[in-house]
């Protein structure tokens, strides 16, 4: 593999209007056109089927969820993705799960009635303060 830097260099006006020029075309290229072609494919099908109209900022989330699907599923080598099922767990372990996920929420339980005690201990206090001072 080649390992040899690439450098762009942008000098002047000019260079900084081609540069600008490049972005833009870029973003219509990409972004813009793709999400005008989703958000009329979108309308056309919703006249055809009781379904929402959107507008141009929903077609490039469109274009973006269609754009970066595609993108994942097609890179096998760099993304791990994976459409398998899971071993099958021993009732065992499903046990100690289940007994770790209540365990879990019993602690959240008391803490949260300690936040509220508090809070309602210092809302308590608060009006007694107010009422010692009229």
């Amino acid at each position: 593999m080649k390992r040899r830097t690439r450098v762009i260099q942008i000098s002047g006006f000019k260079g900084l209007l081609a540069a600008l020029f490049v972005i833009s075309c870029l973003a219509a290229g990409f972004i813009a056109f793709p999400s005008i072609v989703a958000m009329h494919l979108w309308n056309y099908i919703a006249g055809l089927v009781s379904i929402p109209v959107i507008n141009i900022w929903q077609g490039a989330m469109l274009w973006a969820i269609v754009a970066i699907s595609g993108f994942i599923l097609n890179d096998r080598n760099k993304y791990l993705t994976s459409f398998s099922s899971n071993k099958k767990l021993d009732e065992e372990q499903i046990k100690k799960i289940l007994d770790n996920v209540k365990l879990k929420s019993q602690i959240n339980n008391m803490i949260l009635k300690s936040e509220i005690k508090s809070v309602d201990e210092k809302e308590t206090s608060e009006k007694n303060k107010e009422k010692e001072n009229v």
